[in-house]
């Protein structure tokens, strides 16, 4: 009698394993051949080849007019005005109908003699007016004007700026270290942290961004003023200024409802 054998069966999830084992086997195999083939081909190279050269791929054969690469925008194409932070000395009312943004320098004769109009100015309309100091020195960091400029920055981290600014301006023809200090003591500065600040980077670079605004802005002479969107180039004096300011005060009330 014949003895009838079934044939043993095994679970559906042990074959679904087994050729999923297998693909991954195979995918292993074949990434290792592949990583074999990239060193030898790289070895071939020679020892002085970048290694990183496969990774990346920069495209240097293109025009500056390129429409596809992302150009670093300019200061000059981004400027429509004077920018007003809190970083740049200031006189006047906070909320002032009337910003007069003064681009000048302590070693100029010119801006000198406009001091004394914006003086007026700013006590006649006391509450209608600001003034916002910039720097526009000699670019020169080792220049009398330079120094002169950090100087004035230095006294203003001790809360002494607009007094320090009048000597400055008093003594512009003798301006040097020595005057620096002297005026120190005249006002009741600090001469020790005047010094050191002097030496620092951080007041150096408020004056770099002002002469960096200035020339995005095309202003190529001083005194240099915006009194609100008006610009002003070279010295003005105190009648003509007061017809700008007023025609500007006028501009303010016609906006209020």
């Amino acid at each position: 009698m014949f003895k009838l054998f079934k044939k043993k069966k095994y679970p559906t999830f042990l074959l679904v394993a087994a050729g999923l084992g297998s693909f991954v086997v195979i995918g292993i195999f074949i990434l290792l051949l592949r990583l074999e083939l990239n060193y030898r081909s790289m070895s071939a190279l020679g020892p002085e080849t970048d290694r990183s050269a496969d990774k990346f791929y920069i495209n240097t054969d293109y025009k500056e007019d390129d429409p596809y690469i992302t150009k670093k925008p300019d200061l000059k194409d981004m400027l429509a005005g004077p920018i007003i932070t809190e970083f740049d000395p200031s006189l006047g009312d906070k909320y002032a109908p009337v910003v007069i943004v003064y681009f000048s320098d302590f070693e100029c004769d010119f801006c000198r003699a406009q001091e004394q109009a914006l003086k007026k100015i700013l006590e006649k309309y006391k509450y209608k007016t600001k003034l916002i100091w910039k720097d526009y020195p000699d670019s020169d960091i080792n220049s009398v004007s330079f120094q002169a400029a950090l100087a004035a920055r230095c006294a203003a981290e001790q809360d002494g700026f607009w007094q320090y600014h009048d000597f400055l301006f008093e003594l512009n023809d003798k301006l040097n270290r020595e005057t620096f200090n002297k005026i120190a003591d005249l006002i009741g500065i600090d001469k020790v942290k005047l010094d050191e600040c002097l030496d620092a980077t951080r007041p150096k670079e408020r004056i770099y961004d002002n002469i960096e605004e200035a020339n995005a802005l095309d202003i190529n002479g001083i005194p240099f003023m915006f009194v609100n969107d008006q610009e002003i180039m070279g010295k003005i004096g105190y009648n003509d200024l007061e017809k700008i300011v007023l025609a500007e005060l006028e501009k303010a009330e016609k906006k209020q409802p």
